[in-house]
């Protein structure tokens, strides 16, 4: 689980509890598009009998004519959504949490104006499986469950970067994978490893085996990122970014620290500090997954990735602090 997942369960601790609580049959607002042409609003609506209760109806929302919104999805309001928007904002991914154990996704492309359609007839979550159980010499018809996480899009928008867990095959639960990672091509449509992946993905079976609340890290590098299909930036630009992110995530920790409970500071204290490691850790683990001539460029392409991303899961933490506030 990457931090931004760690802070985002958090939040939905809080709403759980009622600390953050939303009334049902209001619009929620969603995330905003990285370049802020549209945002993902959900809304509640009577469920088609004989279903009893409510579904929760996605929209892709125009910032600036909030009247034009084209339907993205819909889901039982026990279902949980993230929608997670590419850089250049033509693919959204929706993660989907349906339970213990049970979480899968949705890929929509960008069509004509802020129509999004699913990319492939047959479901995402299927042609996951398929490509792992053709990798890993499995027959998928052995499959009881397995988990889908999102992970990252890649800088250039040409890579969406998701990892496996369970799977249970013939039912046996000790048959399963820790976080086996894929790549979705968003050039050729298609799923693909690369050596970084495949170094990762070494050990995924033990990694599930030996997984525990003591031993939570076996053999399990955490900070990663989607490789771009671009070439990567010099080393002397991306050491800039990381610098400039690294100011940016300092100053939003000490606006943390004036705001929110004591339990709250706490926990992100802690995250904080297991934060920094794992950077290092995951940094390191790139550069050495390719030639030892772009090393360096590898570094600091992850360790600015990285923050960057730290500084916006910060961000949309005071946000929910913020919110809280207000209500």
């Amino acid at each position: 689980m990457t931090a931004k997942q760690r802070i985002q369960d958090l939040i939905w601790r809080l709403l759980i509890v009622g600390c953050l609580a939303w009334p049902l049959n209001i619009t929620v607002f969603g995330q905003t598009s990285p370049r802020g042409t549209f945002k993902i609003e959900s809304e509640t609506k009577p469920a088609p009998s004989p279903i009893e209760g409510t579904d929760v109806a996605d929209f892709v929302v125009s910032t600036k004519d909030p009247k034009v919104r084209e339907p993205l999805d819909d889901h039982p309001e026990t279902t949980h959504v993230s929608y997670y928007i590419s850089p250049d904002e033509n693919w959204i991914f929706g993660n989907a949490h349906y339970g213990s154990r049970m979480a899968g996704g949705s890929l929509f492309k960008r069509r004509d104006g802020l129509k999004f359609k699913p990319v492939k007839d047959q479901g995402f979550e299927e042609l996951t499986w398929h490509f792992f159980c053709q990798n890993e010499k499995l027959n998928e018809k052995d499959r009881q469950t397995g988990i889908i996480d999102f992970v990252a899009w890649s800088p250039d928008s040409a890579r969406l970067l998701i990892d496996l867990r369970g799977g249970e095959f013939g039912g046996e639960r000790e048959r399963s994978v820790y976080k086996w990672y894929a790549y979705f091509n968003t050039k050729t449509e298609t799923f693909e490893l690369t050596p970084y992946l495949k170094r990762l993905n070494k050990g995924a079976w033990e990694r599930y085996a030996n997984f525990s609340d003591d031993n939570s890290a076996f053999g399990f590098v955490e900070e990663v990122i989607a490789e771009p299909r671009s070439e990567l930036p010099p080393e002397s630009e991306s050491k800039k970014r990381y610098q400039k992110a690294d100011q940016r995530l300092n100053e939003l920790y000490q606006k943390v620290n004036t705001q929110g409970s004591e339990e709250a500071k706490a926990n992100l204290g802690r995250d904080r500090k297991e934060w920094v490691r794992n950077r290092e850790a995951g940094a390191k683990f790139y550069a050495e997954s390719g030639p030892k001539t772009t090393a360096g460029q590898r570094y600091w392409f992850l360790m600015a990735e990285r923050t960057e991303a730290q500084a916006s899961a910060i961000e949309d933490f005071l946000k929910s602090l913020q919110s809280t506030d207000s209500q």
